[in-house]
C-alpha cells in the first residue's frame, strides 16, 4: 500500500516530489567513499606522506652541519646495521618491552581480581591505584631522578640509615630501577582494563562452579583465564606498543646511560638526529624500526579480530 501511495499522481502534485528525483540515490559505493574521505585525507597529510619523506631522507646525506642534500643510496642503511649502539639498543627495548609488559599484565590482573568484589575503602583504593597513571612519564622520571640522587636524594639516604650504601644508577641496577618505574605507572592502566573485562563476565558460571567444588584458585583458572584472553591479549598489546617506542622517562632518568646500556631504539634515533646531526642516519634507523614491526602487524590484528564466539 505504502507503494501504490508513493506512485499515486495526486500525491505526487500536492507534495511536488518529480517522479526522476525520487527514484535517483546515490551509488554505495560513493557513499563509502564521501564518508571515509576526512579519514583517508587526514592519513594521507600525517602518515602516508610522512613515511615517503623519511624514505627519501634516509637515502640522503643530509646533515644538521651541511645545507646540501645528495643521494647516497643504502649507506645510511649500512652504516646502521653496522653500529653496535643500534643492535644493543634494540636488545635494550625487546628485553624492556618483554619484561615490563609481562610483569605490568600479572600484576594489574592481580589486583582486578582481588577488587573485583565488595569491601570496605574500595572507592579510596581505586584512587590510590590510578594516581601514578595520571603523571606524566617525564614528569615521574624527573620525580625519581631527584628522589634518587646519590648525595641529597630520599630514598639513598634512608638506606644509608640501614646501613646500605648502594647506588640505584649502578649499571647493574639501573635497568632494574626502570623496570620498577614502568610497572609502578602503568600497573593501573593494565588493571582498568582488565577489571573492566572482569565485570562483563557472567557471575552464573561462577556460581555454578562453587555449587560443584571448585575453588578461588580453580575458578580463575578455568573460568576466568579462558575468558579474559582476548582483554588480556589487548591490554599486553596496547602496553607492549607503548613500551617500544619509550623515550621520555628513560631519557630524562638515566639519558640513556650509563654507557648506552639504557639507551632505547627512540633515544638512539633521537641522539642521531639531534645531537650527532645524521638526519639521514637517524631516518634509515626509523625505517628499519618500521621493518621490524610490519610483519607483527598481521599477527596482532588477526589475534584482536578473530573472536572466538565469531567462528562459525
Amino acid at each position: 500500500m505504502i507503494r501504490k501511495a508513493v506512485d499515486n499522481p495526486a500525491v505526487d502534485s500536492i507534495c511536488h516530489i518529480p517522479t526522476g528525483a525520487r527514484r535517483r540515490s546515490v551509488p554505495k559505493g560513493w557513499a563509502r567513499w564521501v564518508l571515509s574521505a576526512p579519514l583517508l585525507l587526514f592519513l594521507t597529510v600525517f602518515a602516508v606522506l610522512p613515511v615517503f619523506y623519511g624514505l627519501w631522507i634516509s637515502l640522503t646525506d643530509q646533515s644538521v652541519l651541511r645545507s646540501d642534500i645528495n643521494f647516497i643510496g643504502l649507506a645510511n642503511y649500512a652504516a646502521v646495521l653496522t653500529d653496535k649502539a643500534f643492535w644493543s639498543a634494540l636488545w635494550f627495548t625487546v628485553w624492556y618491552t618483554v619484561v615490563t609488559t609481562a610483569l605490568v599484565l600479572v600484576t594489574g590482573f592481580v589486583l582486578a581480581v582481588l577488587a573485583n568484589r565488595r569491601f570496605p575503602g574500595k572507592r579510596g583504593l581505586f584512587t590510590f591505584l590510578l594516581l601514578p597513571i595520571m603523571i606524566a612519564p617525564a614528569l615521574m622520571g624527573l620525580m625519581f631522578r631527584l628522589a634518587l640522587n646519590g648525595d641529597t636524594g630520599l630514598i639513598p639516604g634512608l638506606l644509608r640509615h640501614f646501613g646500605l650504601d648502594v647506588s640505584l644508577f649502578d649499571p647493574h641496577a639501573v635497568t632494574t630501577l626502570l623496570v620498577v618505574l614502568e610497572v609502578l605507572q602503568w600497573t593501573p592502566f593494565t588493571f582498568l582494563i582488565i577489571y573492566s573485562g572482569l565485570q562483563a563476565l557472567p557471575a552464573e558460571l561462577f556460581e555454578a562452579a562453587s555449587i560443584d567444588g571448585a575453588t578461588k584458585l580453580q575458578a580463575i583458572r578455568y573460568i576466568t583465564l579462558p575468558l579474559m584472553g582476548p582483554t588480556l591479549f589487548a591490554a599486553g598489546f596496547l602496553r607492549a606498543v607503548d613500551a617500544l617506542r619509550t623515550f621520555d622517562v628513560i631519557y630524562v632518568l638515566t639519558g640513556g646511560g650509563p654507557g648506552t646500556i639504557t639507551t632505547s631504539l627512540s633515544i638512539y634515533v633521537y641522539k642521531m638526529a639531534f645531537i650527532s646531526g645524521s638526519f639521514g642516519v637517524a631516518q634509515a634507523a626509523a625505517v628499519l624500526i618500521l621493518l621490524i614491526m610490519i610483519p607483527l602487524a598481521p599477527i596482532i590484528i588477526g589475534r584482536v579480530v578473530a573472536q572466538p564466539w565469531s567462528k562459525k
